[in-house]
């Protein structure tokens, strides 16, 4: 794994004690993100067995404002089939685990090589999940979900169309005093913070046969002048949908 990712393999030394900021660990638990900074949080790791993101899942999930701007609700409505969606920025995942266990077959794009193979480290150990009536939901969700590695942008043009393109870049600087939730933490302290790309939306328009989700912060200006079509807001995000032209009447 050192290899691929082209980093050290440190062995038999505490990372703390050298002139690093950030290291990968792997151990039973699974390949888990840490700071070496003195107030930083634990590890931060893909789990799909998680109990607060499973929490997320069972607690009415269909009233949740991602279900509703993918357009979910809809589709349940109507007994469609489910929904193939693209997560363009998939970071740890979260987001595409709790589509999945709604159904929806959910392909995840990962440009960071780092939390590319911690999204791989949490899949294989999500399909092996324990065989009890919870972890077996963890285990079916986790079998909806596959992995890509690159850059939305770079493979856009190559990639087959799918009913939704997500979109979540890493939210911008908080004004707040309060600090983000760790895994956001020390995400954003290891790759920065997103540039704002409005091109994204434009690839993610012409690749998406029925909308585009751009999940920006609450407060945050939309991720392209165009104003979207519908707009889902909660406490500390919101999630924009931009429809396309086939899906606007």
């Amino acid at each position: 794994m050192a290899e691929s990712l082209a980093i050290p393999l440190l062995e038999s030394v505490m990372p703390s004690s050298l002139d690093l900021d950030y290291y990968l660990r792997l151990d039973p638990a699974g390949l888990g993100l840490f700071s070496t900074a003195s107030d930083a949080p634990g590890a931060v790791r893909v789990d799909f067995s998680d109990q607060s993101l499973n929490y997320r899942v069972l607690n009415k999930p269909k009233h949740q404002n991602l279900v509703k701007a993918v357009g979910l609700n809809k589709i349940a409505a109507r007994s469609a089939p489910k929904l193939h969606i693209l997560d363009a920025t998939a970071g740890l995942g979260k987001d595409a685990f709790l589509l999945a266990s709604l159904d929806c077959w959910v392909t995840m794009l990962e440009r960071s090589s780092i939390v590319h193979a911690m999204l791989a480290d949490g899949l294989e150990r999500g399909l092996l999940a324990d065989n009890t009536q919870a972890k077996t939901t963890v285990a079916d969700a986790t079998s909806r979900l596959s992995l890509c590695r690159g850059d939305f942008l770079e493979l856009a043009d190559a990639l087959e169309p799918v009913d939704v393109v997500y979109l979540d870049p890493m939210f911008p600087p908080r004004s707040k005093s309060a600090r983000v939730k760790k895994d956001m933490f020390l995400l954003q302290g290891l790759l920065g913070h997103a540039e704002s790309q409005p091109e994204l939306l434009d690839a993610a328009l012409n690749l998406a046969v029925s909308r585009v989700v751009v999940k920006r912060g609450k407060l945050s200006p939309a991720l392209d002048p165009r104003a979207p079509d519908i707009s889902y807001g909660g406490r500390s995000s919101r999630y924009d949908v931009y429809l396309t032209q086939a899906h606007k009447s």
